[in-house]
């Protein structure tokens, strides 16, 4: 399994293997996002220097060649294609952690909840690290703030399937946390005091509501009706 959450590079049982130093990791990100699809080596540079040097060209076939080294020793021989000014990573997209997530996110919807949960929160397990940890950079830096983003996205749609299943109460910590970072978020918030209502913490429920709609006044922007029929009963906002 390669991974892009958490250290990037590749983990036999779960354990994660030496590979390279940074700047080998860094271009390997592009490789792996792309599905095996060409990535050009102007585009590998941009990822492994925000300035790059007038040696780049020379390092970056020198990184190649040790990047091909490395996947040889792990059993992925003829994987790296690097021809015509392009490089090409042909490895399957269910050993990616980020691609196995989205593709479980993807098919969460045509499954049963009970599997949907089972199957998203194993990907979510695996996905657990801080997406590309210990790399710098702009590109790294967009690349991380995605990442983070599907990981929620991953992580909205086992609450769900968990609500429907009847186990609400057990992701109150997490809903809070993240209604907490986006406070905007009325799908978020909508959980949150949904699920606290169901674990009788109606006085919170409440609390959680009325900061929701006072932000969403500072913001100049109107509430959900969606949100108009979670209002709790002790919340001393009125309705419109």
């Amino acid at each position: 399994m390669f991974h892009l959450y958490g250290t990037v590079g590749p983990a036999a049982h779960g354990v994660a293997v030496e590979f390279g130093p940074e700047r080998e990791r860094r271009m390997l990100v592009p490789l792996l996002l792309t599905r095996g699809k060409a990535v050009s080596r102007l585009e590998l540079t941009e990822w492994m220097w925000d300035d790059a040097p007038e040696s780049a060209s020379a390092d970056l076939e020198q990184h190649l060649t040790a990047l091909r080294r490395g996947l040889a020793a792990l059993g992925f021989r003829q994987t790296l294609v690097n021809r015509d000014q392009v490089c090409r990573l042909t490895i399957p997209p269910d050993r990616v952690d980020a691609h196995r997530l989205a593709a479980v996110v993807a098919e969460s919807s045509r499954l049963d909840d009970r599997t949907a949960a089972r199957r998203l929160r194993a990907a979510l397990d695996l996905c657990a690290g801080h997406p590309l940890a210990g790399l710098t950079g702009r590109r790294i830096d967009r690349c991380r703030h995605t990442l983070l983003e599907e990981r929620r996205t991953a992580k909205i749609a086992l609450i769900r399937a968990e609500f429907r299943l009847g186990r609400a109460e057990q992701h109150v910590p997490d809903l809070l946390r993240l209604s907490h970072e986006r406070l905007a978020d009325s799908e978020v918030v909508g959980l949150a005091v949904s699920a606290l209502r169901h674990t009788g913490r109606q006085a919170e429920a409440a609390e959680l509501y009325d900061r929701f709609r006072e932000h969403l006044i500072e913001l100049g922007m109107s509430m959900p009706k969606r949100m108009l029929d979670l209002r709790p009963r002790t919340s001393h906002v009125e309705s419109h």
